[in-house]
């Protein structure tokens, strides 16, 4: 089975959906990139003021006893921090009470962030190593913290609980905004795309709708309904010539039929019986290429039961002179459908003569006449069980039901299609074959011709 193709609408909605998900993704990282980075600077500068607090205070007082520092002390434990303040040599001169060694060996640079990784169960600590000024011998103060106890972690949570979740949502929201601007936008591309599905034999002069195209896609509207010109040029041409090789053939097979007439002999009879086949042939022939060039308004309308009297009245002398009967059973309400009165007369035309070929003598041919349909049954010998199957191929040229539908079934079936309907063909149960012709109901508004 052939995959189906994505629409321009899907594939733009793909495309915007990815980009989307590319815009999370990487806001999410930069925002993770660039918080990190305030963080570690948040945390340097909160243990640098933690440093310079216990600097201050111990320069004052050596055993950090008085009441500034032991709330500075508290302030540390009550953050599960620790503290020391060390020697040159790393010895602990005062310390927090669970620390009895220097938190990392002592350096003699001024400043120096460390980080304590987790042990013995023991949460990674984040800590500063900085030198006492005017100390002598140089001494130094070690403060570490928790990592999550740092001030800023809890900063950082509030703003990503309070603001950052915005940030996918408001994407999500963009693109579905996006997406409803791109359908608004895209849909005189879409009214294109029906018209032109629209557009079949019967309605070959209808052209794709240029209003309100953007500029991109109306020179492909252009390109279209040119294109549609010459191939109403040539449907014209078809029908004008059609119409030519009538009048033509027409002309001299109506002299020969006059001449043959004037002949009593029997010989001469039997000749102008293969002589009407002929011209029946021909006429179907001409029929057939002017389907090509079928057109009619929406307006157009025919009553199928005033038709259908037409037809039988038009062939009654050849039903008769043949032996067999025709009747038309109409309802009493008028049944109107869209369409060529022209050709559906020849349509029907074409299943009564169908049906007049397979009827034995003295057989009925009923003309049948409902809602937006007509059937023509006879008392023939009926379709081969496979011909009506619908996926069976059918060949329409043949010259008998033996062999095949017939030329005239093949243009009733192409005047149905021209019109919308369908044509079907069953067999009766009592014996005998039914064509049925199905029309639209009819359509009160605008123009349809082609």
């Amino acid at each position: 089975m052939k995959p189906r193709r994505l629409t321009l609408f899907g594939r733009l909605v793909i495309s915007m959906s990815v980009v989307a998900f590319v815009a999370i993704c990487a806001g999410g990282i930069f925002l993770y990139l660039r918080f990190q980075a305030s963080n570690a600077a948040f945390r340097e500068e909160t243990l640098s003021t933690f440093a310079r607090d216990m600097q201050r205070e111990f320069l004052s007082d050596p055993t950090l006893s008085g009441d500034r520092a032991t709330a500075l002390k508290a302030r540390i434990k009550e953050l599960h921090g620790e503290f020391a303040v060390l020697t040159n040599s790393g010895d602990v001169v005062i310390s927090s009470d669970d620390l009895t060694q220097a938190l990392v060996p002592v350096a003699e640079k001024k400043i120096q962030y460390f980080l304590l990784p987790r042990h013995n169960k023991i949460e990674p600590f984040f800590g500063i190593s900085m030198r006492l000024s005017d100390a002598n011998p140089p001494q130094f103060i070690q403060i570490a913290f928790p990592r999550e106890h740092v001030i800023f972690d809890t900063v950082l949570e509030e703003f990503v609980n309070d603001i950052a979740w915005i940030w996918i949502p408001f994407v999500i929201l963009l693109l579905i905004v996006n997406i409803v601007v791109l359908k608004l936008a895209l849909r005189p591309l879409g009214l294109a795309a029906q018209q032109a599905r629209e557009i079949g034999p019967s309605s070959i002069a209808t052209r794709l709708t240029e209003e309100g195209m953007p500029e991109d896609v109306l020179a492909m509207v252009k390109a279209v309904n040119e294109a549609l010109d010459r191939l109403q040029s040539g449907f014209l041409s078809l029908e004008q010539f059609s119409g030519h090789i009538a009048h033509e053939i027409r002309t001299p097979l109506a002299i020969i039929r006059a001449r043959l007439s004037l002949s009593q002999d029997s010989v001469t009879r039997e000749i102008e019986e293969d002589f009407n086949g002929i011209e029946r042939v021909v006429s179907q022939l001409i029929d057939h290429v002017r389907i090509g060039g079928l057109h009619f308004e929406k307006s157009d309308r025919v009553d199928l039961c005033q038709l259908s009297r037409q037809v039988a009245t038009f062939l009654a002398p050849v039903i008769i002179e043949k032996g067999r009967d025709i009747e038309v059973e109409c309802a009493s309400e008028v049944i109107i459908v869209n369409g060529a009165f022209d050709f559906i007369f020849r349509a029907l035309r074409n299943l009564v003569e169908n049906a007049l070929n397979h009827s034995p003598a003295s057989a009925l041919i009923t003309i049948s006449v409902f809602r937006h349909g007509i059937t023509v049954a006879d008392a023939g010998p009926g379709y081969p069980s496979w011909r009506l199957e619908p996926s069976g191929a059918k060949p329409k040229l043949a010259s008998s039901r033996a062999d095949g539908l017939g030329l005239g079934l093949s243009i009733v079936e192409e005047t149905m299609a021209a019109h919308g309907g369908t044509l079907r063909i069953a067999n009766l149960p009592e014996g005998g074959a039914a064509a049925t012709m199905l029309f639209q109901p009819p359509q009160p508004d605008a123009t349809r011709e082609a």
